[in-house]
Parts: structure tokens; C-alpha cells; sequence
């Protein structure tokens, strides 16, 4: 599972379930407040508190991370509409996650301000 821990919070609650998991990654909904029409999470398995702590070890794990978005995308019906992968650097996470959201309800300029969340 994953490396010591299995303490995956979102929202203040635990995924109720993964709608994917392989060996290096899961993904679950996401986004109970979400102005996405479809919005859901991609978590690695190991350990990377924040994107700025990868290391060049972390390579093939960051690009799995987008590949599995975008093939949840696809099932999701996102690719002709589009959407969006955005990757938490919050200290307070504590724990890096590629947000993907599609359907977003009002068009968006980036970046809208600092701080901002879709």
C-alpha cells in the first residue's frame, strides 16, 4: 500500500473508495465543494510532501501522475470538453495531489489571483 502510511484525508474525510489504483498511485472524487462538474484526485503512493521536495528520482512517478490523469480524464468524457490538472503545493496538505477538474462551471483566466482555488 502505500509507504508507512495510509492516512489519505480530503475535505476532512477519507476517500470513500479509489476509482483507480495501481502500484504506484491512486485516484479518488474529490471536491464536495467543487465548481467542477467532474473533479477528482491522483495521490502517489510514495511519499512526496510537496512538488519543490521530488527529486530527480521522482521522474517516471510525476509523469505516471499525468498519465493516469489523463487516461481518468478520457473516461470521464473530459477530453473534448477539456479540463484542467492543477498540483497542490499547499504546505497544509502536506501531501502532493494533481487536482484534475472538468466541466468547470465559469471560464477562468489564469492566474485569477493569489491563492485562488477553482
Amino acid at each position: 500500500m502505500f509507504e508507512g502510511r495510509y492516512d489519505i484525508y480530503f475535505n476532512g474525510k477519507p476517500p470513500k473508495e479509489f476509482i483507480y489504483e495501481d502500484d504506484q498511485c491512486v485516484v479518488f472524487e474529490g471536491g464536495l465543494n467543487s465548481q467542477a462538474r467532474v473533479h477528482f484526485v491522483v495521490m502517489p503512493k510514495k511519499v512526496i510532501s510537496r512538488l519543490s521536495q521530488a527529486s530527480t528520482e521522482d521522474e517516471k512517478l510525476l509523469g505516471r501522475l499525468i498519465l493516469v490523469a489523463k487516461n481518468i480524464a478520457i473516461q470521464r468524457g473530459l477530453d473534448e470538453s477539456g479540463y484542467h490538472i492543477l498540483i497542490d503545493e499547499e504546505p497544509r496538505t502536506k501531501l502532493l495531489a494533481l487536482h484534475i477538474s472538468g466541466g468547470v462551471l465559469k471560464p477562468s483566466l489564469w492566474p485569477i489571483t493569489p491563492n485562488c482555488r477553482l
